[in-house]
């Protein structure tokens, strides 16, 4: 049995392949989905089909015990989701939760075994310094940061540096947009506000459509792509869970937006990738770029959001998964400010290999304040 990018994609669209593997080959593929953070979600898919009591023992336990995994986070963000907006909701208009928290909230099929590694919110930005503080009256702290980086993220970025809950150790990114504002093309917060609405908990998050949208806008104007094949999976889920008007609204929340080419360029991966069967007109609607640019993003996304690992026998070219932080890079800000970010990143790292990591670590103000 050959365990190459191939076959992992197929177990998504035909899990009994999993069958066809020797207890040997059912171990390689457990480290390779745990790796891509997807070996949850094969559990919920193998118990769906039934399929757990065919399989090897230790890979039964894997899948189990990565399902609670799953299972036990879900119900820790559902917690915070209603900690969280309580405590925000006299400081921000709303408290919007994105990407892996809102799958899970929302108890839709792209939620089923999902785990991240933090959770995403979404406040208005005249708010996001109170906010702040607020967060840090009720136990999330800042950590360890220089103080480039921390003048990077309130300036430049869509974000605060990330926080994390001094007792009960979640990590929250608190955003103020979904792409990074020095980017110029970063929608207007009355524009996000069009799609926001509540579960039945009264949580917050965006529609299905612009959770689409968000999604393949993270996906495509990333410059890291070594889980890349866990995010098209979630973009596969949830075309696959709706019904056919549901690409209508995504285009149409993608045109408003401003993303339809990031959307184009999903339905394009989708359809090679995942064999889905988004029509080529609906594809040309929203690449209407050169066709040079997408010559190129086809050329780079043909690879580097298949699955990966070293257990696997084909190799991602690294030369694509460089064209692909440069890309990355490139569209988050404009090309003068990259080559001063560039150039003090590298020059702050020969630095830091010489007088040590926390040459440049942001001071605590109450430390030093104490010193005297």
């Amino acid at each position: 049995m050959q365990i190459n990018s191939e076959f992992i994609i197929g177990l998504f669209r035909k899990p009994s392949l999993i069958l066809q593997c020797n207890p040997h080959e059912q171990s390689s593929v457990v480290l390779i989905l745990r790796s891509q953070k997807l070996l949850a979600r094969f559990a919920h898919v193998c118990d769906v089909h039934n399929l757990l009591p065919d399989l090897h023992l230790k890979t039964r336990a894997h899948l189990k015990s990565a399902f609670r995994h799953a299972q036990g986070q879900k119900d820790r963000v559902s917690i915070e989701a209603k900690l969280l907006t309580e405590q925000l909701k006299s400081s921000a208009s709303y408290v919007v939760f994105l990407k892996g928290a809102a799958y899970s909230l929302s108890n839709k099929e792209v939620g089923k075994g999902r785990i991240y590694s933090d959770i995403d919110i979404l406040v208005n930005k005249n708010a996001i310094y109170e906010c702040e503080q607020v967060l840090n009256i009720h136990g999330w702290v800042g950590q360890d940061i220089n103080d480039y980086d921390d003048r990077y993220y309130r300036k430049w970025a869509h974000e605060i540096p990330p926080l994390v809950h001094s007792i009960r150790g979640t990590v929250i990114d608190v955003h103020h947009n979904i792409i990074p504002v020095v980017s110029k093309d970063a929608p207007t917060i009355e524009m996000l506000e069009t799609y926001i609405i509540k579960n039945d908990d009264g949580i917050h998050m965006l529609n299905p459509a612009a959770q689409f949208v968000h999604s393949a806008v993270h996906l495509f104007r990333n410059e890291d792509y070594k889980g890349a094949f866990r995010d098209l999976l979630d973009l596969h889920l949830m075309l696959a869970e709706y019904s056919s008007k549901f690409i209508d609204d995504v285009i149409e929340v993608a045109e408003h937006l401003g993303f339809a080419y990031e959307v184009g360029l999903a339905f394009d991966s989708l359809n090679q990738i995942m064999q889905q069967d988004v029509a080529p007109d609906v594809i040309s609607r929203c690449v209407r770029k050169a066709s040079i640019r997408l010559k190129f993003d086809r050329y780079i996304f043909s690879d580097v959001l298949l699955p990966q690992h070293t257990l696997m026998e084909e190799k991602i070219p690294s030369f694509k998964h460089f064209l692909a932080i440069l890309r990355g890079h490139y569209i988050k800000m404009p090309l003068p400010l990259l080559v001063y970010h560039l150039l003090v990143k590298s020059g702050r790292g020969i630095i830091e290999s010489i007088l040590g990591k926390h040459v440049f670590t942001k001071k605590d103000e109450h430390s030093e304040a104490r010193k005297f």
